[in-house]
């Protein structure tokens, strides 16, 4: 099968639609697609308004399906049949719970496997456990919700539980803090091309207008610090990261760099994401060290240089644990490792390789993603995408990690998901007791106001009892971020007064 369909009805089902099709698998395509899922309204005798979902399958495909007792040709789709018929309240309840049993009779019709997260298929799980925290006042109340309604596994519930006390003290203080902002500011260039990589990002020796973009990201963050000084803000946390901030020349990281530090008091969380050690210099270590940067990301992803290879990374082990080991001796910093389970050619052994590494050199956070296969990055069309890991094999990738993360004394402290990834499992920060990072928790939780710097980001004005957001998207595109400069800074200054204008 393709696993494609086609979604024909109110807008207000959309997207409860797509996430249960993402969620088994199925991708919108219009093109002989596989399925055709219709919603339409429909009248009651009690005159409640009621939906139906009609799933239809291809007569290609109608062999391959499971669990289908009748099949009635379709009056709407010329070579369609009629495989499943649901009915529900069209309230905002009422349409969950027709999502809810959508994804479960998806999953009855493709065969595949009942996931340890029940139907819950949003990105931020822990999120819906704080507002039903909030709403229901204790975790064991929230654990009873989560499982009867949603039908999450023990094994899932633990994770939320223990991720989300140690969110609590963060999250709760957003509340009272409405002043209180983080800051992300991105750098939209890397030196290499990750195979996994779908992010709009270029390479930056192939950008002929570097400069233009340093003067006008300068701009930006003199914007920016005077909107902090005109609202009275207090700055949290700041996260750079990209693409690759240390894919910039020695000079123009020294400068931005010591632009941004005017924007946060010394000694408060300041994150660089150093992803390649091969785009990291002695120079920018000594840059970081006098803009009291006290975070730095350096992420390997796999400690196998033939892995390295095949997804486009241009450093070696070697390299990581050189520049590891100088980071340690130079500064006085909290240091996070990135590792991802489910790359191309990735065995069990590499994996507890990996965990050496780790116990070795005693990171104060790991994070380990589960590759998502998107299909913007060279590896969904390469030959390497049929060397991925198998979903069984991925699973037992986590579930052992897991275990010796928590053997070394981690502890998970925030978690969300990602649409395509293997098995819809989970990416899983740990962090060593009191290192864990305040900016990943508050742009995971959405509580807490972020204001952004740089194409592609996105700042979020987040207030009121039920943490209502307005966002500002700054263009992608890095000649349209520079050419538009002067409009992107008036609106977000306007969204600001909006926001603030009765504090």
């Amino acid at each position: 099968m393709n696993n494609t369909y086609h979604y024909e009805g109110p807008v207000e089902l959309g997207s409860i639609v797509a996430h249960q099709c993402g969620a088994v698998g199925l991708f919108s395509n219009k093109e002989n697609p596989d399925f055709m899922i219709h919603v339409t309204s429909i009248d009651t005798a009690d005159h409640i308004d009621a939906v139906e979902v009609k799933v239809f399958c291809h007569t290609d495909v109608q062999s391959q399906l499971h669990c289908v007792d009748t099949a009635v040709p379709s009056e709407i789709y010329k070579g369609y049949v009629l495989v499943r018929s649901l009915f529900g309240e069209d309230t905002v309840e009422g349409r969950k719970v027709i999502g809810r049993q959508l994804l479960t009779q998806l999953r009855l019709l493709l065969g595949t496997t009942e996931s340890l997260w029940g139907t819950l298929v949003g990105v931020r799980p822990t999120k819906l456990t704080h507002k039903l925290w909030d709403s229901l006042g204790s975790l064991d109340l929230v654990r009873d919700e989560l499982e009867t309604t949603h039908g999450i596994s023990p094994q899932k519930w633990n994770l939320l539980e223990t991720v989300a006390k140690q969110e609590r003290p963060y999250v709760e203080q957003t509340t009272v803090a409405p002043k209180e902002v983080s800051m992300y500011s991105g750098i939209p260039f890397c030196e290499t091309h990750c195979t996994y990589c779908s992010f709009p990002y270029g390479l930056i020796q192939g950008y002929g207008k570097v400069q233009e973009f340093v003067s006008a990201y300068l701009e930006d963050i003199a914007n920016m610090d005077e909107c902090i000084a005109y609202h009275g803000l207090g700055v949290q946390s700041l996260y750079m990261g990209g693409g690759t901030p240390t894919s910039l020349g020695d000079g123009d990281f020294h400068r931005v760099l010591h632009a941004l530090q005017k924007l946060i008091p010394t000694g408060h969380e300041f994150t660089i994401e150093a992803g390649r050690p091969d785009s990291l210099s002695q120079s920018k270590i000594a840059s970081m060290i006098e803009a009291g940067v006290t975070r730095i990301s350096l992420n390997p992803q796999t400690m196998q240089d033939d892995i390295l290879r095949i997804i486009g990374r241009g450093h070696t082990v070697q390299d990581i644990l050189t520049m590891y080991e100088h980071i340690v001796s130079s500064m006085n910093c909290s240091i996070n490792m990135d590792f991802i389970a489910g790359l191309p050619r990735q065995s069990l052994q590499d994996m507890e390789e990996n965990l050496k590494y780790i116990e070795q050199l005693r990171p104060h956070n790991v994070t380990i993603h589960t590759l998502a296969l998107k299909k913007g990055s060279p590896l969904y069309a390469s030959a390497y995408a049929q060397e991925i890991p198998s979903e069984d094999v991925v699973q037992y990738m986590l579930d052992s990690t897991h275990e010796a993360l928590l053997g070394m004394g981690y502890i998970p402290y925030y978690m969300y998901r990602q649409q395509y990834m293997v098995g819809q499992m989970e990416n899983i920060g740990y962090t060593l007791p009191h290192y864990e990072s305040i900016y990943n928790i508050q742009m995971i939780e959405e509580r807490q106001s972020i204001l952004s710097i740089g194409p592609g980001s996105v700042s979020k004005w987040i207030g009121g009892q039920d943490f209502r957001q307005k966002k500002q998207y700054m263009p992608k595109d890095v000649d349209t971020y520079i050419q538009d400069m002067n409009r992107l800074l008036e609106k977000r200054n306007t969204l600001s007064k909006e926001h603030w204008r009765d504090s």
